[in-house]
């Protein structure tokens, strides 16, 4: 049988092990707190603090005995005291959870604090509380930055989601092994396809298999996807769409997804097609009009020239692409490369919008072309220039056969005038036999007069004189022939147009007094001066005037040379009394060989036509009201020459 003490001894013994227990509990609680930095106190029913235990005075500086009752409200920063009392206060009448985070004063300024609380119940009866209060600030600061990170984010889906909605692009996704996971739902509202049918229905028969090929290619490389292709709407037109994609991959490298986008590029495909047709018959034009079509940037000082440059200005390169600007320069004639320079740079300085400038441009084999160039200025928002763009021309061949026109048409002016001269021939030989004629009776007289010395002298001297004038009239009308007849160039210069008219009427009108003719000059006194070539517009007077005698031959008649100032130019009309021009002929009177003479070879207008043309004229011919016809031409008009 036990002693009855015995059992005394077993439950102080189990006394003492739950005590040690609870000691080490409360050392274990305490190493907590001291390791988590929570500042543990305790108030009693009213809310007074009763106890605050460390490291409260360490961190704040504050004691802790100085921290009982309301003291500890000190630290609390004191545009925030207020609120947190309230919060105390209320919670401490309502037996509700205090939870409240300020700004308390610590050694180190102020950081931000959380209090929590929690009421001791016996019962319903609260008899006091417990709490703690811990530093968070950088737990405040991870959560306004955790929560500023956040609101970015949304800021951004919602930029990316309204990015999509504004650029009406479609996004998609697929898994690693190419089934469909999203898709925007306007896809299938402009595709019209329902939730069963497979999306690549909607492609053009035509683009389909190039389409599935590229993606099977971008999913087996795991290169970006890139493809134009043509979809069908849901009112089963097509429009040009260009799908992109690219491919997400875990830490490993492995594709987990892909990320792609539609977007409708139809304008885009139709302003691309537009461009090119029209790039493409630029070329065409360029190419048929022989022209080197250039692109001069003035601000990086380069030109940039079509395909056909090379070949037309004479470059030995298939291509010239882009030169520098010297590159141009360099080439242009020395006698006419400052004056261009210079025309070109005040076009670019003023705000002209275009420039042009022919000069000789020097080919690679060292000879020049004669090129006609011209471009259209492109000026920026402030007006300057900053690009050109324009053609050359060559007009070398154009101007070589220019050139042999006009040696041709001399030659045949010329030829015109030997015929003219020709078909006078009999005429003149008639009318210098008068001259002759009466020169050698002169002669004779003379002769005899000064044999015989009971004559006066002045008889003597009056037959000399005859004999001199015959000699004279001779001699002009050899002088208006020779001048007619010879080959000479051609050279337009201020002359006096009566004086002009009046030798043309000594050859033109020789025999008209044996066949009835009379001629008539009215010259208005103010068409004086014009500027010309003598020789040529005498020939055309000439022509128009036998023409004139022709139309009265074996009728008699009148013709009548009258001139008048018409603004620049001076109008000269030959009119006769003839028998007119046939309707059906006037209007081409003026073309090469028509003629209504058995003999002739209809070449006189025709060349008086070119001679007045090259003066700036022009000539016409017109039936009269009261019979016969008038051939009329203008040539320029001059001022009186200055004397000296």
């Amino acid at each position: 049988m036990k002693p009855a003490f015995s059992g005394a001894d077993d439950r102080i013994a189990a006394l003492e092990e739950e005590l040690a227990r609870l000691r080490e509990s409360e050392k274990m609680y305490r190493t907590a707190v001291e390791l988590s930095g929570r500042m543990v106190w305790a108030a009693d029913e009213k809310g007074a603090l009763t106890v605050m235990r460390e490291p409260f005075s360490v961190v704040t500086g504050l004691g802790t005995n100085e921290a009982l009752g309301e003291g500890w409200l000190d630290i609390v920063h004191p545009r925030e005291k207020a609120r947190v009392r309230g919060a105390w206060r209320e919670a401490v009448e309502n037996g509700a959870t205090f939870n409240a985070e300020f700004r308390a004063r610590t050694r180190d300024g102020y950081r931000i604090m959380r209090s929590r609380a929690v009421p001791i119940r016996d019962g319903d009866r609260v008899i006091g509380w417990s709490g703690t209060t811990q530093d968070v600030e950088e737990e405040s600061a991870a959560a306004v930055a955790r929560r500023a990170a956040e609101e970015r984010l949304r800021e951004s889906e919602e930029l990316h989601r309204f990015t999509l909605e504004l650029s009406k692009q479609i996004v998609w996704t697929v898994d690693e092994h190419g089934r469909l996971l999203t898709i925007s739902p306007r896809f299938r509202e402009l595709s019209g396809l329902d939730e069963d049918t497979p999306l690549d229905q909607a492609i053009h028969p035509e683009d389909r298999p190039m389409v599935l090929a590229l993606w099977a290619q971008s999913s087996a490389s795991g290169e970006p996807y890139r493809v134009k292709y043509r979809l069908r709407m849901a009112d089963g037109s097509y429009r040009h769409m260009q799908a992109r994609a690219a491919p997400r991959r875990d830490s490993s490298g492995r594709i987990v997804r892909w990320y792609g986008t539609l977007e409708d590029v139809h304008l885009q495909h139709e302003a691309d097609f537009a461009r090119k047709d029209v790039e493409e018959r630029f070329r065409l034009a360029a190419q048929a009009t022989n022209d080197a079509v250039w692109d001069h940037d003035f601000v990086a000082k380069t030109i940039d020239w079509s395909d056909n440059a090379a070949e037309i200005l004479g470059i030995k390169k298939q291509r010239l692409g882009r030169t520098p600007s010297s590159w141009w320069d360099e080439r242009i004639h020395p006698d006419e490369k400052l004056s261009l320079l210079h025309s070109l740079s005040e076009a670019v300085r003023g705000n002209a919008r275009r420039w042009s400038g022919t000069y000789r441009f020097r080919r690679d084999d060292g000879s020049y072309a004669d090129v006609l160039d011209r471009g259209f200025i492109i000026r920026d928002a402030d007006g300057r220039a900053v690009r050109a763009v324009g053609a050359m021309a060559d007009l070398t061949e154009r101007h070589r056969a220019e050139a042999e026109i006009r040696r041709m048409q001399a030659e045949l002016i010329q030829v015109s005038r030997q015929r003219a001269m020709g078909a006078l021939a009999s005429t003149l030989a008639h009318e210098l036999n008068q001259p002759l004629a009466a020169l050698a009776n002169y002669v004779t007289g003379s002769k005899r007069l000064a044999e015989n010395p009971r004559i006066p002298r002045g008889v003597l001297v009056d037959a000399l004189d005859g004999a001199e004038q015959a000699a004279h009239r001779a001699g002009q009308i050899l002088r208006r022939v020779r001048e007619l007849v010879a080959r000479g160039e051609v050279e337009a210069k201020v002359e006096h147009l009566p004086h002009l008219i009046e030798e043309a009427c000594e050859l033109a009108f020789i025999e008209t007094d044996a066949l009835n003719i009379a001629h008539w000059l009215d010259l208005d006194a103010d068409a004086q001066w014009v500027r010309a070539d003598r020789i040529q517009i005498q020939q055309v007077l000439i022509n128009l005037v036998r023409n004139a005698i022709e139309a009265m031959e074996g009728r008699g008649g009148e013709i009548v040379i009258s001139t008048r100032v018409e603004g620049k130019m001076i109008a000269v009309e030959v009119a006769d009394t003839g028998g007119g021009i046939p309707a059906e002929q006037i209007d081409r009177l003026f073309s090469e060989f028509m003629t209504t003479k058995p003999e002739g070879m209809g070449l006189g207008l025709p060349i008086s036509r070119t001679i007045v043309e090259a003066h700036g004229g022009k000539i016409w011919a017109a039936n009269r009201p009261g019979g016969g016809a008038s051939f009329s031409f203008t040539i320029p008009r001059e001022r009186e020459p200055v004397a000296g």
